[in-house]
């Protein structure tokens, strides 16, 4: 078994879901793996022939180094690779519920039921095999307006009671606080149902929702966009 330089302090639940078989596909060989799920997750020493077989110049794909040796060969192959930094909270299932206030007029709450699941909004829901599947294993709130849902919050995936926490407001209705009363009512329904949330931020914005809601920062780490 090849030996991993661990980037980051805890195994995402995407990779672990993915190596068990259930998200994405793993490639593994003898002294590594590349992990597509969502992020292409590298790990172990590199494998440049399957690499380039994945990975071609500009595809966009976000890649996670798991080990050392493959920092070093990302930042060799491509020393002008654009990165950005994320944050990685402590997964938490205990959680602060701030005051909110009161939601705009005209705006309905509502539990991410089988219409919600139907619509998939901002592609929440898709990881799962039916809304039966989503109700039994994940959670979610939104938020509706004039017929369409505006604001929601979601588990992007579920793995062994675990979710990862998504959430993701239209243009237009943002900085309104919507997607903090959708992430309050599905924190308040994974506090109540004993599931562990992970939550990943991709920006300094997301982070400090985060940390409104009581979770606490495990570490960031760096992703590079090839």
């Amino acid at each position: 078994m090849y030996k991993t330089y661990n980037r980051l302090q805890s195994t995402p639940l995407l990779l672990r879901s993915c190596e068990a078989g259930l998200f994405g596909k793993n490639h593994v060989y003898e002294n590594g793996s590349i992990a597509e799920a969502l992020f292409t997750y590298l790990s172990g020493e590199p494998n440049e022939a399957l690499f380039n077989q994945l990975c071609t110049p500009k595809c966009g794909r976000h890649l996670v180094c798991l080990s050392e040796q493959w920092e070093n060969f990302i930042q060799q192959k491509n020393p002008d690779t654009e990165t950005y930094v994320r944050y990685e909270m402590k997964p938490a299932n205990h959680f602060i519920f701030p005051h909110l206030g009161e939601l705009p007029s005209g705006v309905e709450m509502r539990k991410f039921g089988e219409k919600e699941f139907e619509e998939k909004p901002f592609a929440h829901g898709q990881n799962y095999k039916s809304a039966e599947d989503f109700a039994a294993n994940g959670a979610g709130a939104v938020i509706w307006h004039n017929g369409k849902i505006v604001s929601s919050a979601s588990s992007f995936i579920s793995f062994e009671n675990e979710v990862e926490l998504d959430f993701s407001t239209l243009e237009d209705y943002r900085r309104k606080g919507l997607a903090n009363h959708c992430i309050n009512e599905m924190l308040k329904d994974c506090e109540a149902r004993a599931l562990l949330v992970h939550w990943d931020a991709q920006t300094e914005i997301s982070r400090d929702i985060a940390f409104k809601f009581g979770f606490e920062l495990n570490q960031s780490y760096t992703v590079y966009i090839y």
